[in-house]
């Protein structure tokens, strides 16, 4: 567990004691023919209640342990059950589109998701999305009937979503078809903006090819670059991606020699190195993005895994363990990428890692928003004063204890003093960007006076910070709150 412990400089000491918990909220996946893998308990391990059968895009959403909310293929939509939602049937999406959804969870809501769907192949039915309210049908969800609500179209089977620089928003982000154009839809606490950020830049894609509308897009874990393959086109491309202003820049292209068709893109966790598939040659190549030039990127091509037969490989995607994981079409496993942040060949990767039983693996893997693979960065510092590190330049590891002040109530009171407020603000800006923490609030006072006067005093004071990081964003269920007096007291006042 790990702990932070906020103490306000006021007449009688006050002490909140926070527990952040980070988890994995991507800790089961459902794919392919009925196959899925399972991550909660550290190994993957294949399950086999999924209903998919989906030769590419799926979508899951999972809450902050991992445990799986609802999955769908961007044409139906099943619940933690397995069961069909109501109102979960005849989606605009496609199975056969690479991406064919990609689920949000609406900032500040502890219920509602947006799911947005692509149709295959630059079809009439574009770019949607639904609303599921995990509120109804006895928390296991309700899609909205009044929804598929239409954004854009045609547009390619490329969908991801990434967080927005202010770590609450998301940007969802689609390409055009017959067109060089991005188009970045916000999602907010209001809702999803219907006007997106156009960035013309990059091919054209289309070109008169069907296929041409095929290959992943993804987003770097921390939301500065974009990369796509164009299956067709034999071509790769990576770009600038400012995430809070939308905007899409800076191409970069790769081409492949014919037959290769790349398909699978995935950025290393510390976005250091791109992996491209390319099913025509059962192959996985890496580029170090690292390098001083553009060139130089290209030229750092390392073939990294190459399947026997020319066997497909399709999708690439990271997972809450940090590995990369792909899988070989039609076979009953996944393959892995044991350390994608190494490059060349230390990247250990393994064609035949995890057995998925009777479940076959097909070209696709769930589409995440991808800033959910942060990766943690451990810090030792032991802070005495919010002034001499901001906490957004921290990240927290398990049983590490941080020090923090400026947390004030008036004597024997409960409401936040104002200049409080912006050692909360910065603590819900980390906590709006890092979503799959969760916190404990644990009031504590000194040991003076009334045990239980202080038990009620700490409790509500807890609650005025939880009530604080609610009006600030932070969804309800990520926050739980106790007061404890003087029973575990922090520091004493006695002389």
């Amino acid at each position: 567990m790990r702990h932070i412990y906020f103490s306000s400089l006021i007449i009688l000491t006050f002490y909140l004691a926070f527990s952040l918990k980070a988890q994995s909220n991507a800790g089961v996946w459902y794919f392919g023919l009925r196959a899925g893998v399972d991550f909660r308990s550290g190994q993957p391990v294949a399950c086999y209640q999924g209903q998919l059968n989906s030769e590419e895009g799926v979508a899951i959403a999972s809450d902050t342990s991992g445990n799986l909310l609802f999955y769908t293929d961007g044409r139906y939509v099943w619940n933690a059950h397995h069961a069909l939602m109501p109102n979960g049937t005849d989606l605009l999406g496609h199975p056969s589109s690479t991406q064919s959804a990609v689920i949000v969870p609406r900032p500040g809501s502890s219920h509602l998701y947006y799911l947005f769907t692509v149709d295959a192949e630059g079809g009439r039915e574009g770019f949607r999305y639904s609303l599921v309210n995990m509120a109804l049908h006895d928390s296991l969800g309700t899609v909205d009937s009044t929804q598929k609500i239409f954004l854009k179209a045609p547009v390619t089977e490329k969908l991801t979503a990434v967080r927005h620089r202010n770590g609450r928003d998301v940007w969802v982000v689609v390409h055009g078809w017959l067109n060089d154009e991005f188009y970045a839809y916000l999602v907010t606490p209001e809702g999803v903006q219907a006007e997106p950020v156009i960035s013309k830049t990059g091919t054209i894609h289309g070109l008169g090819y069907a296929m041409d509308v095929r290959g992943y897009l993804k987003a770097n874990p921390d939301g500065t670059n974009l990369a796509l393959a164009l299956e067709e086109s034999q071509l790769f491309e990576v770009f600038d991606f400012d995430n809070a202003s939308g905007k899409v820049s800076h191409p970069v292209r790769g081409e492949f020699p014919a037959g290769f068709y790349p398909y699978g893109v995935e950025f290393s966790p510390d976005g250091s190195l791109l992996y491209i598939s390319t099913p025509g040659v059962g192959k996985i190549y890496q580029f170090n993005l690292q390098r001083n030039s553009a060139q130089d990127m290209l030229d750092s091509a390392t073939e990294v895994v190459g399947v026997y037969g020319r066997q497909w490989i399709g999708a690439l995607q990271l997972g809450p363990d940090g590995k990369i994981y792909f899988p070989l079409y039609n076979q009953p496993y996944l393959g892995v990428i044991h350390q994608p942040n190494q490059p060349g060949l230390a990247c250990q990767p393994q064609t035949h890692y995890v057995s998925l039983g009777n479940g076959l693996a097909q070209l696709g893997l769930p589409t995440f928003n991808q800033s959910r693979f942060t990766p943690a960065v451990d810090t030792t510092a032991a802070l005495e004063s919010f002034d001499e590190i901001a906490l957004e330049d921290i990240e927290f590891k398990v049983d590490e204890t941080l020090v923090l002040d400026n947390i004030h109530f008036d004597y024997a009171q409960y409401t936040l003093q104002t200049p409080s407020f912006e050692e909360l603000d910065r603590l819900a800006w980390v906590l709006n960007r890092s979503p799959e923490l969760s916190i404990k609030l644990s009031g504590h006072t000194d040991n003076l006076g009334n045990k239980t006067e202080n038990i009620v005093l700490s409790q509500k004071r807890a609650e005025a910070v939880k009530n604080y990081l609610l009006e600030k964003g932070v969804a309800a269920s990520r926050i739980s709150y106790e007061g404890f007096g003087s029973r575990q007291p922090i520091a004493s006042n006695a002389t």
